[in-house]
């Protein structure tokens, strides 16, 4: 039993569905405290914030699971993921295909029985097909696969937040924008630390076809000051007060020296400060967006 659970922790990434599940309830918050002010708390509908959560963790698990049977064949010639459960015969492809039916459908029960919008149900399954049919396979036929893999990337907020209030609304979009801006220069910075490892499965996800060179640093560059832009939006349309710049400033100036230390060195230290950095952007912002 402890082995096979170790298995399908594996299987479905957990670390990662808790990141992706974070943001879907910090859109979620501030749908709330947008609609209701300073009562949000007292409006907390805790069953649809569980059914969000869960609903959502369950969809990630299946997008996970099926990323790992398509890509079997690549992973084996991986260092990184050359143990995985499926490449190792730990999980059949058969239980690992009906593994991730059952959570799919799952999540999206979850999400319609705890009154979930219809939107946010349709972003949520959109998220799902996005990864797993167009993402997955593209990533071996054009670097272009990051900007379309960003698109599920950035759902989750939007997700937690139209399962609150049921239509897009510009701050659910500029979530969606902050959370979509960010995974370039945190992905590539992956790309740029893994690259050598990708190159041996045919994966080229560095921007530039030079690899780790000046214009590949150069776009993550432009993407973090991208991210800084849109990360101040919602002070500029008063969704967030004045007091939120003290820190989201500081923050995204970091975020800007580390993204400008690879583009001047091109190294690998310095991609993997950024990448450290990039965990800590977004729920420090987010969090300024709920506080202030």
């Amino acid at each position: 039993m402890k082995s096979t659970i170790k298995n399908y922790t594996e299987l479905i990434k957990f670390r990662l569905t808790s990141t992706v599940v974070a943001t879907s309830s910090f859109g979620f918050i501030l749908a709330l405290k947008h609609s209701h002010g300073s009562e949000w708390t007292s409006n907390f509908n805790w069953v649809l914030f569980l059914g969000v959560l869960f609903g959502g963790m369950f969809i990630v698990f299946a997008a996970n699971g099926m990323n790992q049977i398509i890509e079997k064949e690549n992973d084996g010639k991986m260092g990184r993921t050359a143990n995985r459960p499926i490449v190792e015969g730990r999980i059949s492809i058969s239980d690992a295909r009906i593994f991730c039916w059952v959570t799919g459908f799952l999540g999206l029960f979850v999400m319609i029985l705890t009154g979930a919008s219809f939107l946010s149900i349709l972003l949520a399954s959109s998220s799902l097909i996005l990864y797993v049919f167009i993402y997955t396979p593209m990533k071996q036929v054009s670097p272009l696969a990051v900007m379309v893999g960003a698109i599920p990337g950035a759902l989750p907020p939007l997700i937690g937040y139209t399962a609150v209030i049921p239509r897009l609304e510009e701050l659910g979009l500029m979530l969606f924008m902050v959370q979509f801006f960010w995974q370039f220069p945190h992905f590539w910075a992956i790309a740029w630390l893994l690259h050598d490892d990708y190159q041996k499965a045919g994966y080229w996800l560095l921007p530039s076809g030079g690899g780790r060179d000046k214009r590949s640093a150069y776009q993550i560059l432009i993407y973090t000051v991208l991210l800084s832009i849109v990360s101040l939006m919602p002070l500029f349309y008063n969704i967030a007060s004045l007091k939120a710049i003290v820190v989201i400033v500081p923050v995204c100036l970091f975020f800007l020296f580390k993204a400008y230390r690879l583009f001047k060195t091109l190294e690998i230290k310095d991609a993997r400060q950024l990448l450290f950095t990039s965990f800590l952007f977004t729920p420090v912002v987010f969090l300024c967006y709920i506080l202030f």
